[in-house]
């Protein structure tokens, strides 16, 4: 406990002021009390403050009132004439000697305190005024009441504050989940941005994130990390669309994935990443059955995945020799196909027949 503290519960042992309570009347009385604590440091004119206590007449009985002294021991009281000196000693070689000098009347006094908290020493300078009477017991239940209440409320705010934290953070590794499952890289947020990063950003808001939201950042850390390895596979790359800075990211070069991925591609036939990532292995399929019967049948068979997106990713030097050059023919004096488009969802045979067309002209048939 901080000695400033240990100073105040001294000083205004169950001391309240008027915003948290009403003092009742009764047979205590109702003291402004205005302190001065000098701390090693402090600016002048800083810990002064000014409250209405309610206090009973021994004063004995106020000074081991407060949380922090109900464990404290008077062990010396004096008073002669107008002055009243007492000591008190507390657990942990803590203790306070206070002295007090009465007006006449006793309606007025000026004290000085000095406390003692381990090693550490303070002074703190009173006066008091007298403006009326109150009673301690009942003052010291709306108190408690109201601290209660307090703590109640202070509670609640907290409970709240931790459920809407809850909330935040679930929804949050929530979007890291997703970012798995849709291979959507911007669902990572930031734990995306900086995986495998070790800039001065990224340092920084890892090693905040790992302090506040641990939860967080070791449930996203782990997703980016295993989205980094679903990059790899067939479905995760094809879901990504081959991003290349996404592999940049992970550390890996999209080329290199592509190229490992094609030839299990081919052996299990997954036709559409044959069409779409591997012109090389899907071009003998696409001479054998994007051309011809086999093509135009069903809506263009089985293989009409592999032709529409092999033909809507081309781009091999054959079809570069193929087209015409400016104001020219193409260079072999063949027909040039005609110019790339996207299949028409709405006109799927339009689409099957340009992309035979294409086709014949590519193959040479």
């Amino acid at each position: 406990m901080k000695i400033t503290g240990l100073i105040t519960s001294f000083a205004l042992a169950g001391a309240l002021s008027l915003s948290f309570a009403v003092f009742a009347a009764g047979s205590d009385e109702l003291w402004e009390v205005t302190t001065q604590m000098n701390i090693p440091g402090m600016p002048a004119g800083m810990g002064a403050n000014t409250q209405q206590v309610c206090q009973e007449k021994d004063m004995r009985k106020n000074a081991t009132r407060g949380k922090d002294t109900e464990n404290c021991k008077v062990t010396d009281y004096k008073e002669s004439g107008n002055k009243i000196t007492m000591t008190m000693s507390c657990p942990k070689n803590r203790s306070a000697v206070m002295e007090y000098v009465f007006n006449q009347g006793r309606t007025e006094y000026k004290a000085t305190m000095r406390a003692r908290d381990g090693g550490q020493e303070m002074v703190m300078n009173m006066t008091g005024r007298k403006i009326g009477a109150c009673d301690a017991q009942e003052t010291r239940g709306a108190r408690e009441a109201q601290i209660a209440a307090m703590k109640a409320q202070a509670d609640s705010a907290r409970a709240q504050g931790e459920e809407a934290m809850k909330k935040s953070n679930d929804a949050q590794i929530a979007e890291c989940n997703k970012a798995v499952e849709t291979m959507d890289f911007g669902k990572l947020g930031m734990y995306g941005r900086c995986y495998r990063k070790s800039d001065d950003t990224c340092k920084s808001f890892l090693s905040s994130y790992s302090k506040t939201y641990p939860k967080v950042e070791s449930a996203c850390t782990a997703k980016a990390a295993e989205f980094c390895k679903r990059y790899q596979t067939q479905d995760g790359f094809a879901k990504a669309g081959g991003d290349k800075n996404v592999a940049e990211t992970c550390g890996l070069s999209a080329d290199k994935v592509k190229a490992s991925l094609c030839p299990g591609a081919l052996k299990t036939e997954s036709l559409d990443f044959l069409g779409r990532y591997c012109p090389n292995e899907a071009k003998p399929l696409a001479q054998k059955h994007c051309v011809g019967r086999d093509f135009t049948s069903k809506e263009g068979g089985k293989y009409a995945v592999l032709c529409t997106a092999y033909l809507s990713n081309l781009d091999t030097d054959e079809a570069q020799e193929k087209r015409p050059a400016r104001g020219g023919k193409a260079a072999s004096g063949e027909q040039a196909p005609e110019k790339k488009k996207s299949p028409s969802s709405e006109a799927v045979q339009q689409g099957v027949d340009q992309g035979m067309n294409k086709l014949k002209g590519l193959f040479g048939r």
